[in-house]
């Protein structure tokens, strides 16, 4: 009799113990992920504050875009072995250049041509 009693219990608390042990799994998901957004919101606004900052817009853009304030001379530090892009630089020429063709339909489409080889 004993034995039927413990395991009516048994049978008819599981339902409810299981509903509880997950909704406390949930809560805890939930917030591990409220901490995350938080997180990430703190980030972002330091992030916004820096962006807004004009001493950290002048410093990106002299670090990556290599820009320099008027009257500054900038270097270039070349290492061995580098290629170097300034000596590569095509030479600058004045002289227009005209496509081949005599009507203009012939000179636009040589100048496509000339553009789509790269020469």
């Amino acid at each position: 009799m004993l034995g039927a009693v413990v395991v009516f219990l048994v049978v008819l608390l599981a339902a409810p113990l299981h509903r509880y042990l997950s909704a406390r799994s949930s809560a805890a998901q939930a917030q591990e992920q409220a901490r995350k957004t938080q997180q990430q919101l703190d980030q972002l606004r330091q992030l916004d504050k820096q962006q807004n900052d004009p001493a950290y817009i002048e410093q990106q853009a002299r670090q990556r875009l290599q820009y320099a304030m008027p009257g500054e001379t900038t270097y270039i530090v070349v290492s061995a072995g580098q290629n170097n892009s300034l000596q590569q630089a095509p030479p600058d020429s004045s002289a227009p250049t005209r496509a081949p063709g005599d009507t203009w339909n012939q000179r636009l489409w040589g100048s496509l041509q000339t553009a789509d080889h790269g020469s």
